[in-house]
């Protein structure tokens, strides 16, 4: 398994020589990459001088662009030297076809971290990069189980973010400019600030603004470097360390060289004292689907509506009534139960009594009337009311 992470100096690729298990250095320019403040010139640079090093440069082109964009800018990349690049690291389909097509021979890294957490659609992209594509960067959001059986199944490597914010909200727009910035402000990119709001419980949460538009990220950094032995033994090709948040004095691997040593002989200390708070909340299972099966039906309730269905409940307030609406004429002798979306069975209370809208007791009904009863526990909209056959 190895490490890589973003550089932006000479003082970074220094410390990434030392670093490590660390071989391949990621640089950001402007021009391609949400987050890059290097130009073309110092993007080429770094790349010539991590070479020198024994590092592999990757260039980084992670922006999302309508085609015009795209037009404008593979129109200046044809005066960029690809060749000092080991790889270059896209998100957009439409760059990684345009480099399939003009740079057949330089291996490419897809960014999939969202939108592409099955396995059917990861392999859809290797099949339509088979020469190129040499890494899938995947998502936290899958757990430690799924990620092993990818990094088992899928025919090309694969890199998970090892440490490194947690992007929750990006916006190609300016946001934060209009407010900051006076109309004749000579101030550049980047814009940086803390906001927070009553619906995040205030919680004080970093927002960054470039040329590509808003980021905002959680308060707590994504973290699982104690927790990489299983992965290795799983098959995981590489591990990101992003450091980038915590940049001074335009370096953005301030302490990889250290880092990447504790991560091999104490990571469960590097975690304890890491700057900022960390989480790894999907690491061990991934259970933002775990209502599914509440929300649709385990039976066929349409089956039931039709052959044994009395009325279906529309509306009702806990601990105060039940609306129902009838589905056909029926006495309520025949009423034997309720079934609820998740297919759960409830009896009807014995002192349930059925009223119409006048508050009169029934003891049969027409088709589509309403009729209101005391609180059944349970009971939510779309719930039917079975009965046996008249």
């Amino acid at each position: 398994m190895q490490f890589n992470t973003f550089v932006s100096s000479i003082n970074d690729l220094n410390r990434c020589v030392n670093a490590p298990n660390l071989q391949e250095v990621l640089l950001q320019p402007t021009l391609l990459a949400r987050q890059g403040q290097l130009s073309q010139q110092q993007t080429q640079s770094l790349a010539s001088t991590a070479t020198e090093y024994g590092l592999c440069p990757v260039l980084v082109w992670d922006i999302l662009m309508p085609e015009q964009v795209m037009n404008q800018i593979c129109q200046q990349l044809t005066q960029w030297d690809i060749s000092k690049f080991a790889a270059v690291r896209v998100a957009d389909p439409g760059a990684a076809w345009w480099l399939k097509t003009h740079h057949p021979n330089i291996p490419l890294q897809l960014i999939v971290e969202t939108g592409n957490h099955n396995l059917e659609a990861l392999r859809g992209w290797c099949a339509l990069f088979p020469d190129s594509l040499e890494r899938l960067i995947l998502s936290i959001e899958l757990p430690k189980k799924k990620l092993i059986e990818y990094c088992q199944t899928l025919p090309v490597a694969c890199e998970v973010l090892g440490v490194g914010q947690i992007l929750l909200f990006y916006s190609p727009r300016s946001l934060l400019s209009p407010h900051l910035l006076d109309s004749d402000s000579e101030q550049k990119f980047p814009l940086q600030t803390i906001v927070s709001s009553e619906d995040s419980n205030n919680r004080l949460l970093r927002t960054l603004e470039t040329v590509h538009g808003t980021f905002m990220f959680l308060d707590k950094d994504q973290f699982i470097l104690e927790q990489l032995e299983g992965l290795q033994q799983g098959g995981l090709h590489t591990v990101c360390l992003d450091l980038r948040h915590f940049g001074r004095d335009g370096d953005v691997a301030v302490d990889i060289d250290k880092i990447c040593s504790q991560i091999l002989t104490d990571p469960v200390s590097l975690r304890k004292n890491w700057a900022k708070p960390t989480q790894s909340t999907f690491f061990k299972g991934n259970r933002t689907t775990s209502m599914f099966p509440r929300m649709k039906s385990k039976h066929k309730l349409v089956q039931y509506r039709q052959d044994v269905g009395l009325a279906e409940v529309l509306a009702g307030e806990s601990g105060n009534y039940v609306v129902f609406q009838s589905l056909r004429s029926f006495a309520v002798a025949q009423i034997e139960k309720i079934i609820i979306p998740t297919g759960e069975e409830i009896e009807i209370p014995a002192e349930i009594v059925f009223r119409n809208l006048n508050g009169e007791v029934v003891e049969s009904c027409e088709r589509e009337q309403i009729l209101i009863t005391d609180w059944i526990k349970k009971a939510m909209p779309g719930s039917l009311l079975l009965g046996s056959a008249s």
